[in-house]
């Protein structure tokens, strides 16, 4: 049973698992070769899981909704949630399911995922909630995976019926979860695998033109693209700083985009915001335990040349 979330600044509706990282000392070797770990953790992940404790490290209260939490992965994810103040009383506790899990190996910008999301998602009976409609309403902002098919949209709906801006990621050009959000940020894994021979000004436009918001593209350390209907496409560079992992950095980079949109900033500022909130993440490791705080976030924006506080990387 579950009961309905308290009202908090944004409700994120999607993935939360639980990540068990192996971080190797060199890059991914070929079949049969060896590859030496160097550190391993067992933590909470998941694009919206990531997204909530980083807006939570921000100074947002964010409330969650998506995936049951099964018998093993709980107990990890009620700690997280608690330390980081998010409301979780939306999702379903299901100890007749083990719970969503997947294993990461990282090196530097390198990562392989190792999970059952395929079995997880053709499942019956489903293994997810439909999002919390108190939560939407009561919330300024929200942010939707795409990942959960009718229900996404159904949030989506919800959203739109009583006006509240929402953030996705990854979804197609021509879905009712991009024609009606207030950002869509689509990443170059997504456009590689989705749109294998579109070059990426064919495919912004495309975008664009069934937007009602911000399309926004991200390449990793590449210009990110952002504009809307009847503009010109604009191009943002990343910031350059010496990367621990770039795990996470694309659930960052739309954490960033929902405190913007939260806070009111232009299209430029909040590509800026994000931006820089990502590259901090990069340079530390894992975002579970390091989630920058507003005040790092402003002082690398107001010095970026300097690179981040000393005391961020781990």
């Amino acid at each position: 049973m579950t009961t309905s979330a308290a009202v908090a600044d944004v409700y994120l509706y999607g993935m939360t698992v639980v990540s068990t990282l192996h971080r190797v000392a060199t890059t991914l070797s070929a079949a049969g070769g060896y590859v030496e770990i160097t550190e391993s953790r067992s933590c909470p992940g998941g694009e919206t899981m990531n997204a909530a404790m980083l807006l939570s490290g921000l100074g947002v209260t964010c409330a969650v909704g998506g995936p049951h939490w099964g018998r093993d992965t709980r107990e990890i994810l009620e700690r997280y949630t608690a330390r980081y103040g998010i409301d979780a009383r939306g999702v379903t506790r299901d100890d007749a399911f083990a719970g969503l899990c997947d294993y990461v190996v990282v090196h530097g910008s390198e990562r392989t995922v190792f999970g059952r999301f395929g079995q997880y998602f053709a499942e019956r009976p489903r293994r997810w909630d439909e999002a919390d409609a108190h939560a939407i309403e009561h919330a300024q902002v929200v942010a939707i995976d795409p990942f959960f098919a009718d229900s996404s949209e159904r949030a989506a709906a919800r959203a739109v019926r009583v006006a509240k801006p929402y953030v996705t990621i990854d979804c197609d050009y021509d879905s009712a979860l991009h024609a009606n959000a207030a950002v869509t940020v689509v990443s170059r894994e997504f456009r590689r695998r989705r749109y294998v021979a579109a070059p990426d000004f064919e495919l912004f436009g495309a975008y664009a033109a069934r937007a009602s918001g911000l399309t926004v593209f991200t390449s990793g350390p590449e210009p990110i693209l952002f504009g809307r209907k009847y503009q010109s496409a604009r191009s943002f560079r990343p910031f350059s700083v010496p990367v621990s992992s770039t795990l996470g950095a694309g659930d960052t980079f739309r954490a960033g985009m929902v405190f913007g949109v939260l806070r009111g900033l232009d299209d430029a500022a909040c590509i800026r915001f994000a931006a820089g909130l990502a590259a901090l993440l990069c340079t530390r490791f894992p975002i579970a335990d390091n989630a920058p705080s507003l005040a790092e976030v402003e002082q690398f924006l107001a010095n970026p040349e300097l690179g981040p506080l000393a005391s961020a990387a781990s």
